[in-house]
């Protein structure tokens, strides 16, 4: 069977988190395949066990014609993402150099030094919004930093980056996108004049790992590294500032001894799901459940509702700090599994332990402020209030 009464609007950014939340749990439970009439029609797949299946099948569940829900054609496809094989293993390949394990082991010291620049700037004050002065900046700076953008302007492409992904599958999208694609291409102009030894340098020259690329790849690469990167790892860590300095006991468990901060990341990502919806499109017929899809079909996989299916998780909705077999989707699976995951797990670990080192105190101050969907996938804080003792008080 299918169902239409429970499909949601996933573009619809009056909703709450609560009632995305409810939608979220209300068409999983309905049954395997959601129908929506809205923006030309499609399914939604909500179950754990047929989204890790379409994740793990790109054969059958193609990338290629956009991971929106409408596609939008006044962008470039984006790197790797919106590729199937072979050029989607090309474009990963160009994409892996700076996002590697080693690569950001060794840019460790980088994310240290903005995460405590940033804490310079509100640890003497005893209150914070570490939303605004550390989850959502500190992923666009160091993203920033990783492709050769000095401080200021990292800064100023992080404003952008946010403006273009709230606008998704809205009016204001085609200007936002004119103002992204401007501000890169005078980023690439000014290393064809002054080239560096970094990596908008090498996409400059026309030639990234091997792979010639034009302008449109050079954009593409920008926004899978600007605007891919920036607001999932942004909501991911403020939602673990949240659950820590929420769940009782856990900051002063995780002060004393950090060696169970890894599962508390992993438990807090399938909670938070800070990307939730990527479509597909059935490249053949498919079965799920009692009803066969054809091609051609458009789908939207629910990473967040599959992250809380009873049928995978034990206790889904409660925060287990020990939870052992934790395959949560928060990144995918698969071929097209996030490239970035081993950089949003360092920023993720090394901004909360810096919290946790100068501001052993932190709490939360006032009610936290959560987003619905924005842009139609992404689901974040807006505002983390939290109090603390002043740095350097006696």
């Amino acid at each position: 069977m299918t169902s239409t009464d429970r499909a949601f609007d996933h573009l619809d950014g009056t909703l709450s988190a609560t009632e995305v939340r409810r939608a979220h749990a209300d068409m999983r439970e309905a049954c395997p395949v959601v129908h929506s009439d809205r923006h030309g029609g499609f399914d939604y797949l909500t179950r754990y066990e047929n989204v890790r299946g379409a994740l793990t099948d790109p054969a059958s569940f193609s990338s290629a014609d956009g991971v929106k829900i409408p596609t939008s054609a006044l962008r470039p496809r984006v790197p790797a993402l919106e590729f199937d094989d072979p050029e989607h293993a090309q474009w990963r390949r160009v994409l892996d150099g700076p996002l590697t394990p080693r690569a950001v082991k060794a840019l460790e010291p980088v994310i240290t030094a903005v995460v405590d620049l940033l804490i310079d700037d509100f640890a003497a004050a005893g209150t914070a919004d570490l939303v605004d002065q550390l989850a959502e900046p500190l992923p666009a700076i160091v993203i920033g930093r990783m492709i050769g953008l000095d401080q200021g302007e990292a800064v100023r492409a992080r404003g952008i980056a946010a403006a273009l992904y709230a606008a998704m599958g809205s009016v204001a999208f085609p200007a936002r996108y004119a103002e992204f694609h401007e501000t890169t291409q005078r980023w690439l102009a000014d290393r064809r004049e002054r080239p560096r030894e970094d990596l908008l340098t090498e996409m400059a020259s026309g030639v990234v790992q091997g792979k010639v690329i034009d302008e449109a790849g050079a954009t593409g690469l920008l926004l899978a590294y600007i605007v891919g990167g920036h607001h999932s790892t942004g909501s991911a860590l403020g939602g673990l500032i949240r659950h820590v300095l929420t769940l009782p006991g856990l900051r002063d468990e995780l002060r004393a001894d950090r060696r169970g901060l890894p599962r508390v990341i992993e438990e807090s990502l399938r909670l938070t799901t800070p990307l939730q919806l990527f479509a597909r499109t059935l490249r053949c017929p498919v079965q799920v459940g009692d009803r066969e899809l054809p091609e051609g079909e458009r789908v939207l996989l629910d990473l967040a509702a599959a992250n809380r299916d009873p049928r995978e998780f034990r206790d889904p909705e409660t925060f287990d700090r020990a939870r052992t077999r934790n395959r949560h989707v928060a990144f995918g699976a698969g071929a097209h599994v996030c490239q970035g995951q081993h950089l949003a797990r360092a920023e993720l670990r090394i901004a909360l332990g810096r919290l946790l080192d100068r501001l052993p105190d932190l709490r939360l101050d006032g009610d936290p402020v959560e987003s619905g969907l924005v842009g139609g996938s992404l689901m974040t804080h807006y505002a983390l209030p939290v109090s603390f003792t002043p740095e350097g008080a006696p």
